[in-house]
């Protein structure tokens, strides 16, 4: 078996339709992340609180600021002060939320309504032991305000004032003050039957929803870093941990603390741990990945590496991505001018709308492949592959299909084109990590990772003696891989002929069906490959 992925030349739209077969239209939805079930308990430990203070919503009336108040300031007397803050900020969410109101206003609106319809002069602070009176200030932003309120708890009396006259404020129109009563009693009403968290989900997704998108946009990248440790890639030297960027001298420098401007550009702060002065800080644009990283020893080409992910329509971000794609490319390309420049694209938004974005991207001189969430272990590999970076997985698959004697491995690696001093980097790293050992010239395979060597060797497998085919229709009872075109695969009882035959080591594993279909069902799973 040649270890390497075969290479193909595929024109644009074989590539734009092997993108539709193997796209990742997105990468969960806002009510399965973790944050949505963290907001979503703080509402509705919220209501519940509401319910006792409007005595189960019974009528409009019962919606009373001294109630909900008193209710309050009774409930963080036992609270320290963290807690106390934190659940005065909830109610004001909620409030915000089921009146329609924005903290981002009522900052602004606060203060002139404590002077002018509230009649206040000034407000209690705690100052010391003491309790003081200061002015009024031009804002007052709720979580601010919320503090106020708890350092006041040597004064219940004052501290019930305040929150009731916030209370107030948010409630001050007839509207505000129905709102809240007709989700507080819909919420009531809802609970007999155990439904109640439905009527919150939209208040929490549209509260959350900016927060959620922007750490989402960061999965990608989560995802292909697991990728890159499968193989045995080492982070913060093989691969980037955040964005980086080149200097004008050529450095890849690894971005610390960074100030967000336009997408996808970055205002550097701090480099490399030293603190820049003003003047030498440059804008410029991030790279996603650049892979080697800060591999020891190597001087040969980089992949620089873009991640875009649109699960819908971001037009704005992506045409403006697009229109600074050349120029990013270009600049680099003055200092580093063998730079290889790959996409790591995905999701509906360029099935859909952004398509004409996709084949631009594709279309671009510059572009030398692309690769998908579900591509990323074949389209990726083979472009290390093509640059002669040697990564510890084909260490161990050379091990895998040969007696495993030292030279064997050198051998087999040295006529896919490795060269021999890559081929002691990685060995020497591979042995330091314990990723093998090497016992009387012999190499042997950590147990542990077997089964995933296993799984990759059939993926490799199936790009070998696969065959491309104008449908799926073609390949009924085959396994189909992606970056061959839309349609590429063999058939299952070819392949595991072809499996068994190749690797010695192996074949008593897939004697057992079980452990056979289990490599076939994990790789569905990972998305890697397709049944037909």
């Amino acid at each position: 078996m040649n270890l390497h992925l075969p290479v193909v030349s595929l024109d644009l739209n074989l590539q734009l339709e092997e993108f539709d077969v193997w796209i990742t239209p997105s990468l969960g939805e806002i009510q399965d992340s973790k944050r949505f079930q963290e907001v979503m308990d703080n509402v509705a430990n919220i209501f519940d609180l509401l319910v006792v203070a409007t005595k189960n919503f019974e009528n409009i009336d019962s919606c009373s600021a001294i109630s909900i108040a008193k209710t309050f300031i009774d409930l963080i007397k036992d609270k320290n002060r963290e807690e106390a803050i934190n659940c005065l900020v909830a109610l004001a969410t909620v409030m915000f939320l089921v009146t329609g109101k924005s903290d981002n206003n009522s900052k602004c609106q606060f203060p002139l309504y404590l002077r002018d319809e509230a009649g206040w002069e000034s407000i209690p602070v705690k100052k010391g032991n003491q309790i003081s009176s200061k002015t009024i200030p031009r804002t007052l932003k709720s979580v601010n305000y919320m503090k106020l309120v708890v350092d006041l708890s040597q004064d219940s009396d004052q501290q019930q004032k305040l929150l009731q006259e916030f209370i107030n404020f948010i409630l001050k129109d007839e509207s505000c003050v129905s709102q809240l009563w007709s989700i507080g009693h819909s919420y009531v009403t809802l609970k007999s039957f155990e439904r109640q968290r439905d009527l919150l989900a939209s208040l929490v997704i549209f509260q959350i929803r900016g927060s959620v998108s922007a750490s989402g946009g960061h999965k990608p990248e989560i995802l292909l870093r697991e990728r890159f440790i499968e193989w045995g890639l080492e982070g913060g030297i093989d691969f980037n941990l955040s964005d980086v960027i080149v200097n004008p001298e050529g450095t890849i420098l690894e971005t610390i603390e960074i100030e967000q401007h336009e997408p996808n550009e970055i205002l550097l702060s701090i480099v490399s741990g030293e603190e820049k002065k003003s003047s030498e800080v440059k804008k410029t644009r991030a790279y996603d990945f650049v892979v080697p990283f800060n591999t020891v020893n190597w001087k040969s080409k980089r992949i620089y590496v873009q991640s875009q992910f649109y699960a819908g329509d971001s037009g704005s971000v992506s045409h403006k991505n697009i229109d600074q794609t050349d120029t990013s490319r270009a600049y680099i390309q003055s200092i580093i001018p063998n730079a290889i420049f790959i996409e790591y694209v995905d999701g509906a938004g360029y099935f859909s709308s952004l398509n004409g974005d996709l084949k631009k991207l594709f279309s671009k001189p510059t572009t030398t492949s692309f690769f998908q969430v579900k591509s990323a272990a074949i389209r990726f590999r083979r472009e290390l592959e093509q640059i002669g970076f040697l990564i510890p997985l084909r260490v161990e698959q050379a091990i895998a299909i040969t007696d495993g004697y030292e030279n064997s491995v050198r051998q087999i690696l040295l006529d896919v084109d490795y060269l021999n001093e890559e081929i002691n980097r990685c060995l020497k790293n591979c042995l330091e990590r314990k990723f093998i050992s090497l016992i009387s010239n012999k190499l042997t395979i950590q147990t542990v990772r077997f089964p995933l060597i296993r799984r990759y060797l059939i993926l490799d497998i199936i790009a070998q003696y696969g065959q491309a085919a104008d449908h799926k229709g073609q390949l009924k009872g085959s396994v189909i891989i992606p970056g061959y075109g839309p349609f590429y695969g063999i058939k299952l009882t070819d392949l595991a002929r072809i499996f068994c035959q190749i690797s010695s080591n192996f074949r008593m594993d897939w004697s057992n069906p079980e452990v056979m279909m289990g490599d076939i069902n994990w790789l569905c799973e990972e998305g890697l490959v397709m049944l037909c």
